[in-house]
């Protein structure tokens, strides 16, 4: 299945685990809506948020911190589309799984419904509406990844 892509040309080159079309996912353009879960990997300082597409790929969205949780502006890191088996949680790599829930993509609004919580300490169950802003993509080599172009969006608190 194709998905909108951000039109962008990199700069770097070298092997990648991922397609450029796969990383570059316009989730301002997309529209998409089902489970969503909140995973804190072992090793990182943010959260990933997992965003069901179908019964094979899920989007990761990456945030830094609570904010997104709390109905704040901040910024958000997409990690493209991913295998749906990567929304799973290795709780003997640190993983934890923060929340579950269910998110609204539509028209540049990104709306997620956290519904059952495990650590009400970063997020507690709420209605959490987002507008989509691009602010560019990144563009670095990762040492787990290859490559990696990864757009960066403001998440405009809404509604």
């Amino acid at each position: 299945m194709g998905y909108p892509v951000i039109p962008y040309k990199p700069r770097l080159s070298g092997e990648t685990d991922q397609p450029l079309e796969k990383q570059l996912v316009d989730l301002e353009r997309l529209e998409a809506e089902g489970y969503m879960r909140i995973v804190h990997h072992g090793g990182e300082r943010g959260y990933h948020i997992k965003l069901v597409l179908n019964d094979r790929e899920a989007i990761s969205l990456f945030v830094w911190n609570e904010k997104a949780f709390r109905g704040q502006n901040t910024l958000a890191r997409s990690y493209g589309v991913i295998p749906i088996e990567e929304i799973e949680v290795d709780e003997e790599e640190g993983d934890r799984l923060i929340a579950e829930g269910s998110y609204r993509l539509s028209r540049g609004i990104l709306e997620l419904k956290v519904e059952k919580t495990y650590d009400e300490s970063i997020v507690k169950p709420c209605i959490c509406k987002y507008k989509l802003k691009l602010k560019g993509v990144k563009e670095y080599m990762s040492p787990k990844h290859g490559h990696s172009a990864r757009p960066e969006y403001f998440l405009i608190k809404t509604g």
